[in-house]
């Protein structure tokens, strides 16, 4: 006769899709008849962008735009000028089934990127953005615990275990009207970028209330004939609820933001000489909570009237779950070349993803930044520099699985120490989540013969002489006896014998 433990159902993280693709960027043009000779190349960067995804069918389908933007020394004036491209994209990707409920995660990332002159007005561009696609729902992970099975010995140990409790995503804009004040006005944006960071998160039942900032930085003419760009940065704060549904305060959460698409435009307002900035960004949030949860479960069975056969199974399952945060400056001095730097005149820093590892109870957190540099020289000319600085650090933290590692830059100031080195200076703020996998050996059936019942002895007490380091456990098994049993004839039993002991084994 088969006995069926009590199964358990335990919620995790299921992927119906997760996976990264890589899109080519191929392209050849020609500079607008507005925009003057090129002289010298200083730098190409490809912006993807995604405006809208769409799951149906089962597939998810992603459509953007790649924004390829040059800026190039003129012939002329020898100053810094700027040309851009769109180039429209779709991704398509098929899942291994539907889910009803499911949150999608998406993100996009320029690869590399060459740019070459083949006159003085065309260009001809190559390159590469992977786009990242997750589609995730609640998967199961089942549990067995012994209920209401006679003449069976189990033996149980109480775990506590993580389980997914809520999970969410939705897209929301951002978006304001700048007005330039203490500054030259903007009257042609040469680059920009925008990111955005959570500040504070604020749990309630179903739901988790985001506050954060979207970062704008633009470099601009405030006229073609400008000798030299000018700077703006602006920060646009913002709040947004997230459905969870499950989300409790007890919950650890897991928080992923990403931009996926932005406009700038400028508006001109007939009232004003000083045209407004218009800032639009589509941003995506990710969220999934875990609680503690307790479980019993059963390692092992015997029975105590007929010979049983316990069927093991493996389960992994994930424990003490926490988020782990931590804010430091990162200070280091970048060499620059040797023709001489007289002013910088843009110093912007990109983030590369979070790399993580762990040693005897220790997280190692290792990532990179790649600052950016156009700056004049000796002469008076634009030269674009590149450096990559390392990020290293070291936390206390236990957990030998990881996920959601994400840094953030908080601030970034840099001091031109002589023409050749800069002094950089950078906050960055990183959270990761980490938890502790452990493989379980667990009993989920018990095969029970009814033909091979057990030979009883004929005394009512055995003698056992038990040597140390023997399990009680172990010693009820080879007589069929229940373990309590066994403790109520001895008294205090250990559950592993810390020396030699003379045992009375009772039977059944």
């Amino acid at each position: 006769m088969e006995f069926n433990l009590k199964r358990t159902p335990v919620a995790t993280l299921s992927y119906s899709l997760d996976t990264v693709s890589e899109q080519p960027v191929d392209i050849d043009f020609t500079l607008p008849d507005y925009c003057p000779d090129i002289e010298k190349l200083l730098r190409c960067k490809l912006t993807p962008k995604i405006y809208s995804r769409n799951l149906s069918g089962g597939q998810l389908q992603l459509d953007g735009n790649t924004v390829v933007s040059v800026l190039y020394m003129d012939s002329e004036s020898r100053r810094v000028r700027a040309v851009e491209q769109t180039v429209p994209f779709s991704a398509v990707f098929r899942l291994k089934d539907t889910p009803e409920n499911y949150a999608l995660q998406t993100s996009v990332k320029c690869e590399y990127v060459n740019c070459r002159a083949l006159s003085r007005r065309r260009l001809t561009v190559h390159g590469a953005f992977s786009v990242c696609a997750k589609a995730i729902t609640k998967g199961e992970t089942e549990l067995y615990s012994p209920e209401g099975i006679e003449n069976v010995e189990f033996l149980t140990r109480d775990v506590e275990l993580t389980t997914l409790s809520a999970l969410g995503s939705s897209q929301f804009s951002v978006g304001d009207e700048i007005i330039v004040s203490g500054k030259p006005p903007v009257e042609l944006v040469l680059d920009s970028s925008v990111s955005a960071r959570i500040t504070e998160t604020r749990v309630m039942p179903d739901r988790l209330s985001l506050s954060g900032e979207l970062t704008v930085k633009l470099l601009y003419l405030s006229g073609t004939d400008s000798a030299k760009p000018e700077r703006l940065d602006y920060i646009i704060p913002f709040a947004e609820a997230l459905e969870c549904e499950g989300l409790t305060d007890e919950c650890v959460t897991c928080l992923n933001l990403d931009v996926m698409s932005y406009d700038i435009r400028l508006k001109n307002d007939i009232l004003s000489e000083n045209p407004l900035v218009n800032v639009d960004a589509k941003l995506s949030c990710f969220a999934a909570a875990y609680h503690p949860e307790s479980f019993s479960i059963a390692l092992d069975a015997f029975g105590t009237e007929n010979v049983c056969e316990p069927e093991i199974t493996r389960v992994t399952a994930p424990s003490d779950t926490n988020l782990v945060t931590d804010n430091f400056m990162l200070k280091d001095a970048l060499q620059l070349d040797d023709s001489g730097i007289s002013e910088i005149i843009d110093f912007t820093a990109e983030k590369c993803p979070l790399t993580v590892t762990a040693s005897d109870g220790r997280l190692s957190l290792s990532s990179k930044l790649n600052i950016c540099i156009l700056a004049l020289n000796s002469e008076g000319e634009p030269v674009y520099l590149e450096r990559s600085v390392d990020v290293n650090r070291e936390l206390e933290a236990d957990g030998n699985s990881f996920s959601c590692p994400e840094i953030n830059i908080v601030s970034l100031s840099y001091r031109l120490a002589d023409n050749n080195s800069v002094e950089l200076r950078c906050e960055l703020s990183c959270s990761i989540i980490t938890s502790r996998s452990e493989n379980l050996d667990i009993v989920c059936s018990v095969n029970c013969c009814d033909d091979k019942p057990i030979r009883k002895k004929s005394c009512a007490l055995t003698l056992y002489f038990a040597d140390k380091g023997e399990r009680l456990w172990d010693i009820a098994k080879a007589y069929s006896t229940p373990k309590n049993l066994i403790e109520e004839e001895n008294g205090t039993v250990a559950d592993i014998l810390a020396e030699p002991q003379m045992l009375l084994i009772p039977t059944v």
